[in-house]
């Protein structure tokens, strides 16, 4: 938000992440270079920054909110965080519980590929090789407090480290933000129908297990959503992996019976302490095959 008012200014160049192609060449050209965020978008500019800039000559900066330059959690275990089973969990979970789990859970699809950070430190290694070191500095932890325009060329960042508390400023040519993208609330499309959406403490839609709208019992009809109930069904949400999954719950919801059946569990991990129903023990018969759970592919 405090460089919002820069991105449409001509002379500076502040773009998002989505347009870096688009701007590269300008970019590689700017003397000074400040990259913004953590994720997989942010490690890939600053990689293709660091290899295209002179060795001790780079001048980059690369900064971002998270604790750590993070590894993506793709671990089969931990992937585990996008089945069914856990959306269930989640799902069940008391509000304030949901609220402060889902900002800890960032390194599931914000982390960076561990190949993209291998080669940014090979990179940075083989600069440093003849006694040099990399004109670079990549910063955990820090977020962007204000910002604003030193005449017309330059962006003056004013900076705050969470865990420090101390503040510091940089000057920089050029910024790249790889903030990611913000989710489009559902509260426009459904206004006609605000008076009869029940919500949360937080004034988010409620949705129940089937992703339906938790309505006023007045209205007789039924809406479902995709993608926009990650406040009651976790990380999993807008994961393509669940798509079929969740696109059978609720043609099951809509029809009433299993029009598509589903296994009763997708994981082995057991998320909570209460009991769950076990799968039935896999038979050799034919006549028994539907009756044996299958388990959804994890991506």
């Amino acid at each position: 938000d405090p460089l919002r008012p820069l991105v449409d200014a001509p002379a500076v160049p502040v773009i998002h992440s989505a347009d870096y192609l688009d701007h590269r060449e300008r970019l590689l050209a700017a003397e000074h270079i400040t990259v913004i965020g953590s994720g997989q978008s942010g490690a890939e500019v600053f990689l293709d920054l660091l290899r295209n800039r002179p060795a001790g000559r780079e001048k980059l900066h690369w900064l971002a909110r998270t604790p750590a330059f993070a590894p993506m959690e793709y671990s089969k275990l931990g992937l585990e965080q996008f089945t069914p089973d856990y959306t269930r969990y989640f799902h069940a979970l008391p509000e304030p519980v949901r609220n402060q789990l889902l900002p800890q859970q960032w390194q599931l699809h914000k982390g960076i590929a561990t190949e993209t950070l291998t080669d940014i430190h090979d990179e940075l290694y083989r600069r440093s090789l003849h006694g040099g070191w990399p004109d670079t500095v990549l910063t955990p932890g820090v977020f962007v407090r204000t910002a604003g325009r030193v005449g017309t060329t330059r962006v003056e960042l004013h900076l705050e480290h969470a865990q420090q508390g101390t503040r510091s400023r940089i000057t920089t040519d050029a910024v790249i933000l790889a903030t990611g993208y913000r989710e489009r609330p559902v509260d426009t499309l459904l206004a006609a129908l605000d008076p009869y959406i029940r919500r949360d403490h937080s004034e988010r839609p409620r949705i129940d297990e089937n992703h339906r709208l938790v309505l006023d019992p007045l209205v007789r009809g039924a809406i479902h959503v995709q993608n926009a109930e990650r406040h009651t069904h976790g990380v999993g949400t807008p994961d393509l992996g669940l798509a079929a999954w969740r696109s059978a719950t609720i043609l099951n919801a809509i029809t009433g019976k299993a029009a598509y059946p589903l296994p009763e569990r997708t994981a082995f991990t057991t998320f909570g302490l209460e009991p769950r129903p076990q799968p039935r023990p896999r038979t050799t018969g034919s006549e028994d095959r539907r009756t044996i759970p299958r388990q959804l592919p994890v991506h």
